[in-house]
């Protein structure tokens, strides 16, 4: 195979006291999902081998997947090393004594050594004898904080030599215990909730509310991608999105200011539910905590399960953590960055709102929202690949206004030349100065004053067969786009950035 990568993989505690029926399942999907990780990350088929000796793995590759083999679920660590054939103690150190001498040179060095099969020798002999042999070139032995640390595994006449090491994440290899939707809308709890119901071996698809925000929708693609690609090997999810735009003028309607937030979360479970169950999904998963949100009390919690009337079980993984773990481990998984700039859209009662609402008071506003309506929302469901999609796909076909800027636009201004001369959105043409019909096949975005007019606009060219949007709100809400994008909490700009 020529010059190649040696790993060797050690894998979480739970897969070697699996019972003699269910562990060769484990080991074959982790193998599987090591070689998805290497597909992914490198060339689309790199050369590689993979053997498993003993409780852990051998893998050889032509890639550097150091990094990305540590992601993948079941891998509690991953070392890359130097394989050494000996036939006795002497012959091993030796070999090892010569590969690592300038690694202690003038350093406190360590001698970590494990060791597995039948020899004449233990792993203190071995510790002792290379120990021996290195001190020399160095200034000694520490063990408690060494400058360098020898890490040496020594499997029957083969030794293993640590030269990279990376902890990995453990957990269970993806496919081996079902498979879930999570209820994603790309903030902070949602994709770390998913990502920590994947790390059970479940298999995670997104179901997304389009709730009126183009922008949001678009982040909360962008998180999902993010944790896909990042962490889901051996899985490719779907995202489903719902348009629930008629649902929420329905509740901003129909439903007392203080029942609105918790009857929105029970129309979410319903209509999970009959998502999950058209597609035989084994649970749901939310990115809910106990008292995290005056909805999310547990009383809340229970009452909008119970008149929801979900059977399918609803997983929680975040129900007893507090905010700042959340947010540490979405850093730590890489999604913190997008979920941060996702707004709330859904936040249509923000204050006053019931905490302990009964079942009967729930039930009658939640009847108040027509069966029709919700039978319609289901219908408008789209299915996407989430790495073969684009951010565009995931919005409504029929979404003429937007909130954000997307980067390959071409931005028409639409108000008179004199104002267009005075302000303008940077890089934005004037209309007199644009040739349309040469713009087919392009995004287009067009703005004005309050947004009136370049709705029509936009609308005109959307029956022509252009891909034209009108900018939310006009030029007032174009500047504070530009104002928020210079200085998000994130510190990333929010507005024209490009997202894959």
């Amino acid at each position: 195979m020529g010059d190649t990568f040696k790993y060797l993989i050690t894998v979480s505690s739970e897969m070697p006291i699996k019972s003699w029926r269910s562990r060769p399942r484990f080991y074959r999907t982790l193998i599987s999902n090591l070689s998805k990780a290497l597909e992914r990350g490198g060339l689309s088929k790199p050369k590689h081998s993979i053997r498993i000796i003993g409780a852990k793995i051998v893998l050889e590759s032509e890639v550097d997947a150091l990094e990305d083999l540590s992601r993948v679920f079941g891998v509690a660590r991953v070392a890359e090393v130097e394989v050494i054939d000996f036939s006795d103690l002497k012959e091993l150190i030796g070999k090892v004594g010569e590969l690592t001498a300038k690694l202690v040179t003038n350093k406190k060095f360590a001698v970590r050594v494990k060791r597995s099969g039948v020899h004449n020798f233990t792993s203190i002999d071995v510790a002792k004898e290379l120990g021996a042999y290195l001190k020399p070139y160095s200034v000694g032995v520490d063990l408690e904080n060494p400058d360098v640390e020898v890490v040496l595994e020594v499997r029957g006449s083969r030794a293993y030599l640590h030269r990279r090491s990376v902890k990995g994440f453990g957990g269970l290899p993806i496919g081996t215990e079902g498979c879930a939707l999570s209820l994603f809308s790309g903030g902070i709890d949602s994709p770390v909730a998913a990502w920590l119901t994947a790390k059970r071996g479940v298999k995670v698809d997104y179901l997304h509310f389009f709730m009126g925000s183009p922008k949001s929708t678009r982040l909360a693609y962008t998180a999902a991608r993010t944790l896909t690609s990042m962490w889901f090997y051996g899985h490719r999810p779907k995202l489903y999105v719902v348009d629930l735009t008629g649902i929420l003028n329905q509740v901003r309607e129909k439903v007392v200011w203080e029942f609105r937030q918790i009857v929105l979360r029970t129309l979410m479970y319903l209509i999970g539910a009959e998502v999950a169950s058209r597609n035989s999904y084994n649970a749901l998963i939310t990115g809910e905590s106990i008292g995290q949100t005056s909805s999310q009390t547990l009383a809340n919690l229970s009452t909008a399960q119970a008149v929801a009337n979900v059977q399918i079980p609803i997983l929680r993984p975040l129900i007893g953590f507090d905010k700042e773990e959340v947010v540490n481990l979405a850093r730590t998984i890489g999604t913190y960055e997008v979920s941060c700039r996702v707004g709330e859209p859904c936040a249509i009662a923000p204050s006053r709102v019931r905490t302990k609402a009964s079942r009967e008071e729930l039930r009658m506003e939640v009847d108040k929202i027509p069966r029709e309506i919700m039978v319609r929302t289901i219908d408008s469901l789209k299915i996407l690949d989430v790495l073969a999609s684009s951010p565009n796909e995931v919005l409504p076909d029929n979404l003429v206004i937007i909130d954000f800027m997307p980067e390959d636009a071409v931005v028409i201004d639409l108000r008179d030349k004199e104002e267009y001369l005075e302000w303008h959105y940077p890089g934005a043409l004037h209309y007199e100065d644009v040739d349309v019909e040469s713009m087919k096949g392009r995004t287009i975005v067009l703005y004005c004053w309050r947004g009136s007019k370049s709705y029509v606009e936009a609308s005109k060219l959307r029956a022509r067969g252009f891909k034209a949007y009108s900018f939310a709100e006009g030029v007032d809400a174009l500047k504070n786009y530009l104002e928020v994008g210079a200085r998000t909490s994130c510190g990333y700009p929010a507005n024209q950035r490009s997202l894959p």
